[in-house]
């Protein structure tokens, strides 16, 4: 059992096709814009990073370095032993009301006795009693040079300040003090709340956590992990790690003031998270497209393949000679005119059919003239002697009236001899009538039996006899006796040609191969060289001398094999002569179960 190949439709080759140039046109769109707009989220984040911690940065610088003024200008008046107290508390009322989280400054006397300045109400509503403000007081009264310093300080009530070291320098003098500021971080932590999604911390000169917010609190081990990854810290700048949890990118700026550090971060993941909705979305939506693609390009496909489909059925059709076929044309393109093409090629080939038969008939019908010309000259041969026969006999029964028995004989004869005549003309007549190809089912047997009896005769003249082994029980099969006759009478004539005057022997044999008849026809001829062979069924082809032969008995011969569907062959026959070799298809309305019965029966 052969397995049938798969085909692959040519509607999904087109699809197939369609689909890859399709996903691969979104793929490469897909990842450039994904790839682009990741390099531009990269810089916008970076960009961003660094704006939000420079933002952050010159904020509490400026609120900073307000604070260290304002303690400058607060110290003064603390320290102006030439202003009464009455003054003094009418100047520093104004520098109190612009700022309002400063809460309260701390200093040492000459005597290191410590002195305090604050604001009453600031003081109450941070929750701060005024002898809390002698634990911010500094160790020592005087201070070498300039210096600003700052800590944070948790107090007992729960609550958190900021203490800013300022050292102040007397106008004239070369005195100096430190004057601790007590300062409430609600405005710094507003500040580094601009930071938003961002993890943020303002660290002081020991990395400790002066101001913070986020997730974290107090726990500031994050912003120091993430100064590490910075070569030097100025003006704000950005720079990507890896942690333990995570991918992060920080931040991080220098304030002048009290040389504190800014420090923000942010997760990678959280960062790129519109980047990673885009390339979610980008796949949705290039699987929609693929989806829609695929929908149209089965429609667009089955609407393209359709007519080629109905093409090939028909051309299949005209492949096993029915050319009466026409294809429907429902379009104006290319396919639309290949189907106009073919149904003009059909039509042509209809008609040149048509005029084939008509030249393949008459041809048919010349070549049987040819053949009765041939056989003429064994005609008048054979017809003259029984009717010489036939005069004599019944010249001698009218001289032998008076003897019944005798003339009975000669009557005999004459009848025998009359029929034989009459036979002789009649198989040539039937022979020589011109018939259309029509087919009815025949008996191959019979068929050689009367090919051999019209040809019998002038063989016979030629030294040239003919024997048949005719299988018994051959089924019958679908053709036209006539033309079969035809070609079997050709190769007779053939093979008393090659065989000359000195004659031969012809025999004719028929046998069940499978599902078909074959009919053998050799000869002891010299047989046929394979270059003649090769061009033997050749129209015009012949190896007689001029005027001998048209070179068309055998081409007319193949033509009438093929349109009963079977096949003819020359080779060597195993005398040495030529071996031509017909097989015919049995009718396929004989009953399989019939031919099986036969077959075993001629193998017996």
């Amino acid at each position: 059992m052969t397995m049938k190949k798969f085909s692959f439709p040519i509607r999904l080759k087109v699809l197939v096709t369609v689909m890859a140039m399709l996903m691969l046109v979104v793929g490469v769109i897909t990842s450039t814009m994904a790839n682009l707009f990741h390099q531009d989220k990269t810089t916008y984040v970076r960009d961003y990073s660094v704006g939000v911690t420079e933002d952050i940065r010159f904020g509490m610088q400026t609120i900073l370095g307000g604070y260290v003024s304002a303690t400058r200008v607060l110290s003064g008046i603390l320290f102006a032993d030439y202003i009464d107290s009455a003054s003094k508390n009418t100047l520093i009322e104004p520098v109190f009301a612009a700022y309002p989280e400063l809460l309260a400054l701390v200093a040492l006397t000459n005597h290191a006795e410590p002195v305090s300045l604050y604001n009453a109400n600031a003081m109450q509503s941070a929750g701060l009693e005024p002898e809390t403000l002698l634990q911010f007081a500094p160790r020592t009264s005087h201070q070498v040079g300039d210096m600003i310093s700052m800590q944070s300080a948790d107090l007992k009530s729960g609550g958190h300040v900021i203490t800013l070291s300022v050292g102040y320098s007397f106008p004239g003098r070369e005195d100096k003090r430190t004057v601790v500021a007590v300062i409430s971080p609600v405005l710094l932590e507003q500040v580094l709340q601009r930071a938003g999604a961002f993890d943020a911390v303002m660290l002081g000169p020991d990395e400790e956590a002066i101001v913070t917010i986020g997730p974290d609190g107090a726990d500031i081990q994050w912003a120091r992990q993430a100064l590490t990854h910075f070569d030097r810290l100025g003006r704000s700048s950005v720079v990507e790690y890896d942690s333990d949890d995570g991918q992060y990118i920080a931040g991080a700026g220098k304030i002048a003031v009290a040389d504190l550090t800014i420090v923000t971060r942010i997760s990678a993941s959280a960062a790129y998270l519109t980047a990673r909705q885009l390339l979610n979305d980008l796949v949705i939506v290039g699987l929609v497209i693929v989806i829609l693609a695929s929908l149209g390009g089965v429609v667009v496909s089955r609407r393209l393949t359709r007519p080629l489909e109905r093409l090939s059925e028909a051309v299949r059709k005209v492949a096993k000679g029915n050319f009466d076929v026409s294809v429907d044309i429902n379009s104006k393109d290319e396919i639309g005119q290949l189907s106009r093409s073919f149904n003009e090629m059909a039509e042509e080939l209809n008609v040149r059919e048509r005029s084939l038969k008509k030249a393949q008939l008459a041809l048919v019908q010349s070549e049987k003239m040819a053949a009765l010309g041939t056989l003429s000259a064994g005609l008048a041969h054979e017809v003259k002697n029984p009717l010489s026969a036939v005069l004599g006999y019944a010249q001698l029964a009218k001289r032998k009236l008076s003897q019944p028995d005798a003339v009975k004989a000669h009557l005999d004869i004459i009848e025998s001899e009359t029929r034989r005549c009459n036979e002789i003309i009649g198989n040539l007549m039937q022979f020589s009538r011109q018939e259309k190809g029509e087919f009815s089912e025949i008996s191959i047997n019979d068929v050689v039996e009367k090919s051999v009896g019209i040809v019998d005769h002038q063989l016979s003249l030629n030294n040239v006899r003919v024997t048949t082994d005719l299988a018994e029980s051959i089924p019958p099969i679908l053709g036209n006796a006539n033309q079969l006759q035809q070609v079997l009478m050709n190769l007779a004539i053939n093979a008393q040609h090659a065989m000359g005057e000195d004659g031969g022997t012809i025999s004719i044999q028929t046998v069940i191969d499978s599902e078909s008849v074959l009919i053998i026809v050799d000869d002891t001829g010299p047989g046929i060289d394979d270059e003649v062979a090769a061009n033997i069924f050749e129209p015009f082809f012949t190896t007689k001398a001029a005027g001998e032969g048209t070179g068309l008995g055998l081409s007319v011969s193949y033509g009438i094999i093929q349109e009963h569907e079977g096949e003819i062959s020359v080779s060597k026959a195993p005398g040495g002569g030529a071996r031509f070799e017909i097989r015919l298809p049995v009718n396929v309305g004989c009953d399989t179960g019939a031919m099986d019965e036969i077959i075993l029966e001629t193998a017996s």
